[in-house]
C-alpha cells in the first residue's frame, strides 16, 4: 500500500463526511484512510459505520479516550501500513490529484534515503495560499529552516516516509493534551532533509473551536510541551536575538508549568544564553500572572 492517510477526529462527524467525499474523488486510489477517534460524543463512530458499510474505501477506525492529538498520531503511526504517511485534520481536502501529484514528485526522491519526506502548499477554499510560497518551485531544506532561514510564512501540507514518522514519537506530559508537531519535525531535521515543492495540493478550512483557535491560550494550557520545545530549539542555528528570545520564552512556559529554577536551568540547552535572557523571561512570566 502506497499512503496512509491518517485522520485524527473529535467530535467532527460533518467534517468527516466532506472528507469522506473528497478521498473518494482522489485519483491515485491505493491508500488507507485510519481515523482515530480522541472520545467522540456527537456520534462520529456512528457516521464512520455507515462510510465502512458503503465500501467505497480502505478505512480503519479505532475509538480512543480523549487525550490529545499527540496521543493519537503516536497511536496512528503505530496502525499505519502505507509506505507513505499523511496526516489529513477532518477540517482539511486534497484537490482531487493531490495523492497523484505528490508520488510525481516524490519518484524522484525515494531512493534517496537522506530525505524524510515532502512539503507542499496549503490553500484556502478560495485557492488562496496560506501564508507565502517557498523560495524555489522544487527545493531541499528542512522543516526549522524553511521557516526560520527562508521566512516561509504559514500552514503547510506534509508527507512522510511512515518506517520514519514511527521512529520519532510525540513527547506525552501526563497532565497536558496538546504540543506543537513542531517538536517532532525539528527532531526529525536533525537527520533528515524534506523536499518542497509549490504546489497547490492540501486545502484548509479553519474551525473556529480548532487547535489554531485561541493559540496562546492553547500552549499556556499545555506549559511543559511548550517548554520541550523551545528547549530543544537551542540546538538550531539561532541568531544572538533568537537565542535571548527563545531562552526567555523557555522561561517563561517554565514557571507556567511550576518549574524550580534549579530544574529550569538543569535541564537547558544553552544555559549561558539562558542567563543572559532571564530578566526578559521573568518579565514575561509576571506579565502573564498577572493576567489571571
Amino acid at each position: 500500500m502506497k499512503f496512509t492517510i491518517f485522520t485524527p477526529t473529535f467530535n467532527r462527524k460533518e467534517l468527516l463526511k466532506k472528507l469522506y467525499k473528497s478521498l473518494q474523488k482522489q485519483t491515485f486510489k491505493d491508500f488507507e484512510w485510519l481515523i482515530v477517534d480522541d472520545g467522540s460524543a456527537d456520534g462520529t463512530k456512528e457516521k464512520v459505520e455507515e462510510f465502512l458499510s458503503e465500501k467505497k474505501l480502505d478505512i480503519k477506525y479505532y475509538f480512543k479516550e480523549n487525550g490529545g492529538k499527540q496521543r493519537v498520531y503516536n497511536f496512528a503511526t503505530d496502525k499505519a501500513n502505507g509506505e507513505l504517511f499523511i496526516c489529513l485534520d477532518s477540517d482539511d481536502e486534497y484537490v482531487e490529484n493531490g495523492l497523484e501529484t505528490i508520488l510525481k514528485y516524490w519518484k524522484k526522491y525515494e531512493k534517496n534515503n537522506n530525505i524524510a519526506g515532502m512539503g507542499y502548499l496549503s490553500t484556502y477554499p478560495n485557492g488562496e495560499i496560506i501564508g507565502s510560497s517557498f523560495p524555489e518551485k522544487e527545493m531541499a531544506s528542512t522543516q526549522f529552516d524553511i521557516y526560520n532561514k527562508y521566512g516561509v510564512k504559514g500552514d503547510k501540507g506534509l508527507m512522510f516516509r511512515t518506517e520514519i514518522i514511527k521512529k520519532y514519537k510525540f513527547p506525552v506530559f501526563d497532565d497536558e493534551k496538546f504540543i506543537t508537531e513542531a517538536v517532532v519535525y525539528n527532531r526529525i531535521c536533525e537527520k533528515y532533509k524534506m523536499v518542497y515543492v509549490n504546489e497547490k495540493i492540501e486545502i484548509k478550512e479553519y474551525q473556529e473551536d480548532g487547535l489554531t483557535a485561541k493559540y496562546n491560550n492553547l500552549l499556556l494550557r499545555n506549559p511543559k510541551g511548550q517548554a520541550l520545545y523551545h528547549n530543544e530549539i537551542n540546538s538550531q542555528n539561532l541568531s544572538f536575538k533568537q537565542k535571548i528570545l527563545n531562552n526567555a520564552v523557555y522561561y517563561k512556559f517554565c514557571r507556567v508549568a511550576g518549574y524550580k529554577f534549579g530544574k529550569i536551568f538543569k535541564e537547558n540547552k544553552n544555559k549561558l544564553f539562558l542567563i543572559f535572557a532571564l530578566g526578559i523571561g521573568e518579565y514575561m512570566w509576571q506579565k502573564e500572572k498577572n493576567k489571571k
